[in-house]
């Protein structure tokens, strides 16, 4: 990566959970939307029924670089209702794909919108940069929902054939941002995958605790700050 303006400090955030959800494993934001349709539906089965549609979409790759983010929920959605509609708990009519998908993809427009301003004013004084987890098409999410812009740089699993926790991606981010690990800062909302490796690395870190996949609470954090709110970056940075 060639950048002729480089600063002295990098910010680096996770995307999925983050900077969409503000700190909302997106299996809440699933499972608050299914029991809008079939309230009988138990946490276990909605589990069951996530886990199953990450683990399809992985097999099957059925998420191209081209699909936006919509594009994206539809997949992960429908794959969600055949487990439920495979083992018997839901009938065909009970599917709601496109009413769900069209919900979860309104709140994470909201989301993006409002933290687009504190990304522009912290690009005044950081390089920013992007590391996730993602299926293939993040630079088409981040264009969809005007962010791509933000980035000086978005380094994705599924492109680099590395997926967090493994200290590696974020070690390449770090290379392609030109940038140690002592000048830059990691904004996460999982521990696991994006706090404790970065740090490390010997990044600092900024943990954004929010509401995880299972609420297990932390008793030795070492994040260097812990936040609530993903707009509480701005106050820490400056």
């Amino acid at each position: 990566m060639n950048k002729t303006d480089k600063k002295d400090k990098t910010v680096i955030f996770d995307y999925g959970a983050t900077l969409d959800t503000n700190g909302v494993h997106w299996y809440h934001i699933f499972a608050g939307e299914h029991l809008k349709f079939n309230s009988y539906l138990t946490d276990e089965q909605m589990r069951e029924a996530y886990v199953y549609g990450e683990r399809q979409i992985a097999a099957t790759r059925t998420v191209e670089s081209m699909h936006n983010f919509l594009d994206t929920l539809l997949i992960k959605v429908d794959f969600q209702f055949d487990w439920l509609e495979n083992n018997g708990i839901i009938k065909k009519e009970c599917r709601h794909t496109e009413e769900i998908s069209r919900n979860c993809y309104h709140l994470a427009k909201e989301n993006t919108k409002k933290v687009r301003p504190m990304l522009e004013k912290l690009a005044e004084s950081y390089n920013v940069g992007l590391v996730s987890n993602f299926y293939g098409n993040l630079d088409e999410v981040l264009k969809d929902f005007s962010l791509r812009d933000c980035f000086d740089d978005v380094v994705e699993s599924a492109v680099v054939g590395i997926s967090k926790p493994d200290k590696r991606l974020w070690q390449y981010a770090l290379e392609r941002l030109l940038t140690n690990a002592q000048d830059a800062t990691v904004v996460g909302d999982s521990y696991k995958k994006d706090i404790m490796p970065t740090k490390q690395l010997g990044c600092s870190t900024i943990w954004l605790k929010g509401k995880g996949w299972k609420d297990i609470p932390q008793n030795t954090p070492f994040a260097d700050a812990i936040i609530t709110d993903i707009m509480q970056v701005e106050n820490i940075l400056g």
